[in-house]
């Protein structure tokens, strides 16, 4: 059927439904103000095969009897499929008229004619439970749910113009078609069944023995998020054996519903409080008790901590005990979702009551078991005394540090909060996810004989997640200056290649002394991923300043002018003496201009290593350039240009020498240059047998000479 074809026929069953619902089935209102708080189920019985097997009727009797109890405030109606117009109810759980339902099914089941030879025609009844569930205006997660051993109608026709579009209605409105599968029905039934679950988010329970009433129990605690059966107990008894079946009650417990599966109708239970008294006698608490032929359900309000006993006997068959509690206590914890790779964590776990902030009593410990992704669990104790990572001692939030991380990945998460000479505990479960971060990190270039006045690139900063770049804006970095007292300078960040936002992962550090001394400084970034701010630091940069290297000053003497009467030949002394004077200054001065200089260039990194081609041969000897600017030479002898080196393919970079470093700057874009065929964006670090590749051609550089193979 194509999809326009399948819309007028899904219209054309509404407007049929729609008009036989006024005629037949009486008009339902509703007593509360907003019906959407509520929801509504519907089990249609097919009365005709469920009358024909005691087992049968006794497991709806149990099922009714397990949703009493797990279902808060939902109205319930009885649909028979010979007859889906006769409707029963509504009836709430909550109730105290809702055993008036069960008993109203039960004699209604009995009532009927046994026959488990006829077919059941299911889409009448699904149709008219549609029909009752938007009259009622059902919210999502109410439905229906099937009980019928007789065999349903399984040709494809049937299917797909009838069952496949009212699964599509149900779906529209997030309305399931559940099945309880009780023992002898037929596998076409069960294939139906299976699909309507499918198409409509339900369910197939499997009731042929107790374990698939007890599965369906489960289902219905955790879908209304009433709490997880703990197992106390199983045995296959004889009539004179004896099943004792141990409750572990904690402090804190608000009430226990203990549940006992059967396979049949028969046994005594006996209920006995941690003091060896029957629940009946001599206990504050108050305790209610339900029995169906399959379950029997018993409810403690208010019990007193310890070890409740329930003693079963009478019974010839197998028998399964299980329980739950509910606590006033709620155990929450404090940790971060993502947490990074290279920094120590902190668990936290705090007791509330009410909503509101609960001190526990001094015996009790909080403890958390951490499971890293496919290794051993370890268990930290958490406390609350100001030490191990707990920030405040007598706070009520318990805490401990834990190491950082191994490896990333899924850790699992165990809090227990546990009280002595009890053998159960409170628990609540979690996971965080370890990432690597972002970091920072810092190589030194020029960290000495720094001249005052001078600009002087010091350092490179690098931020990076793993082995990638990872981009961040200049404000993001701030210079932490340790010794400020000494400091005297100006210190800047200058970015390498940013984007349209102004972000680089690579940051050159610029420093300009203004006086002579050592600065220790480092810098710190602020960072921002996993939706988490932190800090991260570089290691510290020491920074040595210095003045220029000045000559003496010449010592200057006036001379009064000798009387007329001076000897001549003392004139022709100091003549000389002038003569020599002039001539020794200039020679002094520029000797003095000199000194610093050499100096200066002696500080300077000095080129080493040997570019080779492809085959081998040499092609460039950096410290043997004959086409260098000696004006150059002098002052910038760690920098050759491209054009110095006389090799054009390098026409458009600088080599930058360092302290056992060698770094290679691009310097415009006309000609692309690849370091180890990684293109070379900005700057790149050089070393002992890296390849260069520039306009097609590529070069080697060696600290040694080579020689061709």
């Amino acid at each position: 059927m194509d999809t326009t074809n399948k819309l007028v026929f899904q219209c054309f069953l509404l407007i049929a439904f729609a008009i036989i619902s006024l005629i037949t089935v009486k008009p339902i209102f509703s007593d509360d103000a907003n019906p959407l708080k509520r929801q509504v189920v519907i089990l249609a019985v097919d009365t005709n095969s469920v009358v024909s097997e005691e087992s049968h009727m006794q497991m709806v009797d149990s099922i009714i009897g397990i949703m009493s109890k797990t279902e808060n405030d939902d109205d319930f109606y009885l649909m028979p499929m010979n007859s889906p117009t006769d409707l029963i109810g509504p009836y709430r759980t909550g109730d105290n008229d809702f055993e008036e339902f069960a008993k109203l099914v039960r004699n209604t089941i009995q009532e009927a004619e046994s026959n488990t030879s006829i077919g059941v025609s299911i889409d009448e009844t699904i149709g008219e439970s549609y029909n009752l569930l938007d009259m009622e205006g059902a919210p999502p997660g109410s439905g229906l749910y099937l009980i019928s051993t007789n065999k349903y109608p399984d040709h494809k026709n049937y299917i797909g113009h009838k069952l496949d579009p009212l699964a599509d209605l149900y779906f529209g409105r997030e309305w399931h078609i559940s099945t309880f599968a009780l023992s002898g029905i037929p596998e076409s039934n069960l294939e139906i069944s299976t699909k309507l679950a499918g198409s409509t988010s339900g369910h197939i329970f499997l009731l042929d023995n107790i374990n698939g009433l007890k599965s369906f129990t489960e289902h219905l605690l955790i879908t209304n998020k009433i709490g997880k059966l703990i197992p106390s107990g199983e045995k296959k008894l004889t009539f004179n054996d004896l099943l004792i079946s141990d409750i572990e009650v904690l402090p804190g417990t608000e009430y226990v519903m203990a549940m006992f599966f059967r396979d049949n109708n028969a046994g005594s239970f006996r209920l006995k409080n941690p003091d060896g008294l029957e629940a009946s006698t001599g206990d504050r608490s108050s305790s209610s008790v339900l029995e169906t032929p399959n379950t029997v359900i018993w409810i403690i309000n208010d019990p007193i901590p310890g070890i409740w006993n329930v003693d079963v006997t009478g019974i010839s068959g197998l028998v399964s005990s299980w329980y739950l509690s509910s606590n006033k206590y709620r155990l929450n914890f404090q940790m971060p979702e993502v947490v990074p790779t290279d920094e120590a964590a902190v668990i936290s776990a705090f007791i509330s009551e009410a909503e509101a902030l609960s001190k526990i009593s001094l015996d009790a410990t909080v403890e958390a078991d951490v499971t890293p992704p496919g290794l051993s669990t370890v268990s930290y104790k958490l406390k609350d005394d100001g030490s191990d990572g707990d920030s405040k001692s007598g706070d009520g939030y318990y805490s401990a540090s834990i190491p950082a991380p191994l490896s990333e990945g899924k850790y699992e998460v165990s809090i227990q909060l546990s009280w002595p000479d009890v053998k159960y505990s409170l628990t609540r479960d979690f996971t965080f996810e370890a990432k690597v971060f972002p970091s920072i990190t810092m190589e030194p270039l020029y960290t000495s004989n720094l001249f005052i006045g001078e600009e002087y690139t010091v350092a490179t900063i690098y931020t990076r997640i793993k082995d990638s770049p990872y981009s961040i804006l200049p404000s993001s970095i701030d210079a932490q200056v340790i010794n400020d007292a000494q400091f005297n300078g100006i210190l800047k960040l200058s970015a390498r290649s940013p984007d349209a936002e102004g972000k680089a992962w690579m940051y050159d550090v610029i420093f300009s002394p203004d006086k002579s001394g050592q600065l220790a400084t480092a810098f710190k970034a602020e960072l921002s991923y996993a939706n988490r701010t932190y800090s991260r630091y570089t290691e510290n940069l020491i920074l040595e300043s210095r003045e220029i290297p000045q000559a003496p000053a010449q010592n200057y003497s006036y001379t009064t002018p000798n009387d007329e009467s001076t000897d001549s030949s003392e004139t022709i002394n100091k003549s000389k003496t002038n003569m020599l004077l002039v001539i020794t200054i200039p020679i002094g001065v520029l000797f003095i201009l000199i000194i610093p200089i050499v100096i200066y260039r002696s500080s300077l990194p000095k080129p080493y290593g040997f570019i080779s081609d492809e085959s081998g041969n040499s092609v460039l000897i950096f410290n043997q350039l004959k086409n260098r600017n000696p004006v150059k030479s002098i002052f910038l002898r760690h920098v050759i240009t491209g054009a110095e080196t006389g090799i054009s393919e390098f026409a458009e970079t600088n080599f930058i020498f360092g302290k056992g470093s060698l770094l290679i700057t691009a310097t415009g874009s006309s000609h692309t240059i690849r370091i180890n065929n990684q293109p070379l964006v900005g700057s790149a670090y050089i070393s002992d047998g890296t390849w260069i590749g520039a306009t097609g051609k590529l070069f080697r550089f060696t600290t040694e000479k080579t020689y061709p193979e």
